[in-house]
């Protein structure tokens, strides 16, 4: 929570549900809470503008990474469904087991 985001790049080629606002308007906003369902299965990241709602099937896990980069596939990892960056450097990966990407991320506006 406080954290700014820098970035957040979607991996996974059918995980990202809106268009509208794009990833790219969520640059700047601060994080003000985490919304997790009882199965822990949906997380809001909810934001000063936005709501980012993901779904992690059943599956899916979240990550925070001490540092970050956006994903590359020189960094010889596995390609996270989803990475998130934060300005002071740390970052929230989201992640799967199967190739096949079933955690989905909808963004809106508070």
């Amino acid at each position: 929570m406080g954290k700014k985001i820098e970035s957040f790049r979607v991996y996974g080629v059918n995980s990202l549900k809106t268009l509208t606002p794009s990833l790219d308007d969520l640059v700047g906003d601060q994080i003000v809470d985490l919304v997790a369902q009882d199965d822990a299965r949906r997380v809001d990241v909810v934001c000063r503008v936005h709501v980012i709602a993901v779904d992690l099937e059943r599956t899916g896990k979240m990550a925070a990474l001490r540092e970050t980069t956006a994903w590359s596939p020189a960094a010889g990892t596995p390609m996270p469904t989803g990475r998130m960056t934060f300005e002071d450097g740390t970052g929230l990966d989201f992640r799967e087991p199967a190739k096949t990407k079933r955690i989905t991320f909808a963004v809106r506006r508070r």
